[in-house]
């Protein structure tokens, strides 16, 4: 027994030597390892090298400047380092596949991704406009807007240049344009980025990001989680940091369901086609449904809001959205002293945007210090945009408290306004005097911090003209 025993041990002792003389020759051979595999696979097509490469007996693989180029020599990805665990019973048998990387990690990488009409994603080589910001990114510098002019143009042109060139981006993708292909293979692999830069192209959207930190764990028979921080971010939209936190479920059988956790820090109004506004904005939503298509709902706060013609503090609100279209509503705020409720909608590919809103106890002199006006103003707003400040109008009606306007004391004021791009119309405007007399003008403006109106009537309380003031 003792004998058997002793042979058992032997051979168990022999195995063990063996599989170590193994792993340390495979350590040693690290880079022909990496060569043969990389021919053998078919996920990322082209080439792929590394100018240095080493590994333990127990996985791990560190590299030095990856290069893969796709097959037409457009480089994909410039890795200056990282690394992978593998699989050691893969690598001592030869038999690389999709899951035989375990966890991959990168540092200083720039990546470069497509997601196409059904999220499915693509490596891509980097754009002109990447190239073009990373220092900037880098030194948070630069103009970061979307350099397409929607000038001139109607909502219908702004959706059908969308649309085409979604079209024309499909196709490009159906004709071969796909570098990395996952079809009929798996992973499960542990993933994390440090200090990469990203740009993402998504339905004719591109976004650009600096200082990306990933964590994720990814499994395609069953789930993803993902963990996203980046720095300054710009292209369709331009802020200064995003989150994202949650979940991918991959066994519904049609699309794949997300659950994720997004936001958005220090948004800048004007990137989004909001005129010279740099009042900056915060988004945070949670994200259901298909990955496709998901459905968004959370919360917008703004510590301050500079639109054409008003000005707003501490705005909160509730957004809801879906597909391309941002909807506010129960958004509240200060405004001149008063209070408004509002709600609205905004177009992310036509940057159309409409706001709707009720305000009460508006101080009218912190709305026109220059105008000599003193009362508690309620009001109707709406405010449309076509994008850009020349094409945004703002207006509704009123009507005020007592109060005076210069030494005229009155009991109200109505009327309708109308502002665009620095020119504030009043029509109809009706004061009612404590004698009971009436001032009424079809219009007055402001123009410059100027004050014009035509002919004043003064009428007594039974409509009869008394007097007539012009300017």
């Amino acid at each position: 027994m003792k004998k058997k025993l002793k042979i058992f041990l032997g051979v168990i002792a022999a195995l063990i030597i063996i599989l170590f003389v193994t792993l340390e020759l495979a350590s040693k051979g690290a880079a022909e390892i990496f060569n043969k595999a990389m021919q053998e696979q078919d996920m990322l097509k082209g080439t792929i090298t590394v100018d240095e490469i080493s590994a333990t007996i127990t996985g791990n693989v560190d590299f030095k400047n990856l290069h893969w180029k796709n097959e037409r020599g457009d480089t994909i990805l410039d890795i200056p380092e990282g690394g992978f665990k593998v699989k050691v019973f893969d690598v001592i048998t030869g038999n690389f596949k999709s899951t035989t990387i375990e966890e991959l990690s990168l540092t200083n990488a720039a990546v470069s991704l497509n997601f196409d009409e059904n999220m499915n994603v693509d490596f891509i080589r980097h754009s002109n406009d990447f190239n073009t910001v990373s220092q900037d990114m880098k030194n948070n510098t630069g103009d970061w807007k979307e350099k397409v002019s929607r000038e001139n143009k109607t909502e219908e042109e702004l959706k059908e240049i969308g649309e085409r060139r979604r079209r024309l981006q499909q196709s490009k993708i159906e004709h071969g344009w796909k570098n990395f292909n996952l079809e009929g293979k798996k992973l499960n692999v542990k993933l994390k980025l440090n200090n990469c830069r990203f740009e993402v192209f998504q339905r004719e959207r591109h976004y650009l990001m600096s200082g990306v930190q990933i964590t994720s764990k990814i499994n395609t028979d069953d789930s993803m989680s993902l963990n996203v921080i980046t720095g300054s971010f710009g292209g369709t939209m331009t802020g200064r940091g995003l989150k994202i936190d949650g979940n991918i479920d991959f066994k519904n059988e049609t699309v794949p369901q997300c659950n994720m956790l997004i936001l958005l820090q220090e948004v800048d109004p004007s990137s989004l086609g909001m005129g010279n506004l740099h009042d900056v904005m915060t988004l945070s939503a949670r994200f259901t449904g298909p990955v496709s298509r998901p459905l968004g709902k959370g919360k917008v706060t703004m510590k301050e809001l500079n639109l054409p013609g008003i000005s707003f503090q501490n705005v909160e609100g509730k957004i809801f959205y879906e597909d391309a279209m941002l909807n506010f509503e129960d958004v509240n705020a200060d405004v001149y002293g008063g209070k408004l409720v509002a709600h609205g909608d905004y177009n992310i590919d036509t940057r159309y945007y409409n706001v709707y809103g009720q305000g009460a106890g508006l101080k009218a002199y912190n709305a026109l210090p220059d105008a000599h006006l003193h009362c508690d103003v309620d009001l109707n707003l709406t405010i449309q945009s076509k994008g850009n400040a020349k094409e945004t109008t703002t207006f509704g009606d009123f009507v005020s408290g007592k109060g005076h306007y210069s030494v005229i004391m009155f009991d109200s004021l109505s009327g309708k306004f109308h502002n665009v791009y620095g020119k504030l119309d009043f029509y109809d405007v009706l004061i009612k005097l404590s004698s009971g007399y009436k001032i009424s003008t079809d219009a007055l403006s402001i123009e410059g911090g100027k004050l014009k109106f035509n002919p004043i009537s003064l009428t007594d309380d039974h409509g009869n003209v008394i007097r007539t003031f012009e300017q």
